[in-house]
C-alpha cells in the first residue's frame, strides 16, 4: 500500500533525492538528532542530512567517520549525492568490510537495507546506480547483482507507486 512507503523524489527529478532544498531542520528517523540548521558557507546540503544518523555503532571512533566525510564534502569533483553515497558506503564497510568479503552481493544488499532510508531521501536511484556500477566496474558485482540490488531498492522505496493515482507530488 502506498502510504507505508515514503515520499517520493520530486516529479521534475524522480530518480533524485526526495529531500528538498532547504533540507533543514531535520531529525532521525526515531526523533533523536535534530540539526536545525547548517553552518556552511552556501547554506544547507543533502550530505547534512548524514548528520541525522547516529554515530554510536563507531564508539570511539566515531571521529574517523566525521574527519573521513569532512574529506568526501570538500570534494569538488562529484556531486552531492555521489558524495552521500560514498559517505554511507564508508559508514557501512568501515563496521561489516567481513561480511563484504565473504559475499560481495549479500554485503550490498545488507548495506541497502541498512541505509535505504537515507539514500531515498539524500541520493536518490540514480546516485545508487552509479554506486553500484561502480562496484560492478570493480568487479564486486555482477551486472544481474546491480539490477537486483536495484529491484531490492524499488521495493523498498515503492517507486511502483510514485506519482500514479495522485500520491504526494508536492
Amino acid at each position: 500500500h502506498p502510504r507505508r512507503y515514503p515520499s517520493p523524489p520530486p516529479a521534475d527529478n524522480p530518480l533524485g533525492p526526495a529531500a528538498r532544498y532547504p533540507y533543514l531542520p531535520a531529525s532521525s528517523d526515531d526523533g533523536s538528532i535534530l540539526i536545525k540548521y547548517s553552518c556552511r558557507p552556501g547554506g544547507p546540503y543533502l550530505y547534512d542530512l548524514l548528520d541525522t544518523l547516529p554515530l554510536d555503532e563507531f564508539g570511539t571512533l566515531s571521529w574517523v567517520v566525521l574527519d573521513r566525510e569532512a574529506e568526501i564534502y570538500e570534494s569538488d569533483d562529484m556531486c552531492d549525492e555521489y558524495k552521500v553515497m560514498h559517505a554511507l558506503w564508508g559508514r557501512w564497510i568501515m563496521l561489516n568490510r567481513t561480511r563484504f568479503i565473504q559475499d560481495y552481493s549479500v554485503g550490498v544488499m545488507d548495506f541497502v537495507d541498512q541505509y535505504w532510508m537515507m539514500i531515498h531521501r539524500a541520493a536518490g536511484w540514480q546516485a545508487l546506480r552509479y554506486w553500484l556500477l561502480m562496484l560492478m566496474v570493480n568487479k564486486y558485482l555482477k551486472p544481474q547483482g546491480v539490477a537486483n540490488v536495484l529491484q531490492h531498492y524499488e521495493g523498498k522505496t515503492g517507486m511502483k507507486y510514485w506519482y500514479a493515482n495522485g500520491a504526494n507530488t508536492d
